[in-house]
């Protein structure tokens, strides 16, 4: 899922991010019609959790998935009693990022087969 939106024309490998098989990583996904068409990473940091990985098929986009996966995300989090959910993100994703009450931290950054990002977090708990 992760190479035709993320890495797109970029070998399969790069796809594999450090930390995927740790025990403290989860994976979600969103189906529609037995098809695998989003996915998000967790991987629970000792104050923190980070979001990786999120994608969602070119041609599912805009359906309100990604929507639906992020809200799984951040109440998953919650049930782990982590207040700060954070992603590198890139140019392209910090308007949908915004819009889910997401900020900017910091510097933009450069980071290998993603181009430039921006950390971005979101406090979960009251």
């Amino acid at each position: 899922m992760r190479h035709p939106v993320l890495r797109k024309g970029l070998p399969a490998h790069t796809c594999a991010f450090d930390f995927d098989d740790a025990p403290n990583t989860l994976h979600l996904g969103a189906f529609a019609n037995d098809a695998l068409v989003g996915v998000l990473s967790l991987l629970q940091k000792p104050q923190s959790v980070q979001l990786r990985g999120m994608a969602v098929l070119e041609s599912f986009q805009g359906k309100g998935i990604g929507k639906q996966l992020i809200a799984h995300a951040e109440n998953q989090v919650r049930q782990y009693s982590i207040c700060t959910l954070w992603m590198n993100a890139r140019l392209v994703a910090i308007p949908f990022y915004e819009t889910f009450g997401y900020l900017k931290q910091g510097n933009p950054f450069e980071l290998p087969y993603g181009g430039t990002h921006y950390k971005m977090t979101k406090h979960l708990c009251d």
